[in-house]
């Protein structure tokens, strides 16, 4: 009987590391951004950075940015510096106070497409 249930369990795993995804070891996954994810500033960022996991391909890359009234403001994404080819920033306009969304899309050295989102908010000044 306890051969069986181990023999068993070790059928499943082996089932579940054929087919689990594996999404995290291929693709540009962020590392660092600034501003953080839910991050309340006091002031308006002047620029969103992101880093990686791995090198990502600048020039294919997007970061937009939407605020409280779904407005999408595209940025104009800045390679990174050389002999960085894990970070992206983009210089951002004045932004009132409110809530925003962060949308960023990459592709990575790999050849596979990432996307993701984090907020931040912009304080109401004293």
């Amino acid at each position: 009987m306890l051969l069986r249930r181990a023999l068993a369990a070790a059928l499943v795993l082996a089932a579940l590391a054929i087919w689990s995804p594996r999404a995290a070891a291929a693709h540009a996954l962020v590392l660092e951004s600034s501003p953080r994810a839910d991050e309340v500033l006091r002031a308006a960022p002047a620029r969103i950075f992101l880093r990686f996991n791995s090198r990502i391909e600048g020039g294919l890359s997007s970061i937009t940015v939407i605020g409280a009234r779904g407005r999408p403001i595209p940025l104009p994404v800045a390679g990174a510096p050389e002999g960085v080819p894990n970070e992206l920033s983009a210089p951002v306009p004045t932004l009132p106070p409110g809530r925003y969304l962060v949308r960023w899309k990459v592709l990575s050295a790999d050849g596979h497409v990432t996307q993701g989102a984090f907020r931040f908010t912009v304080a109401p000044g004293p």
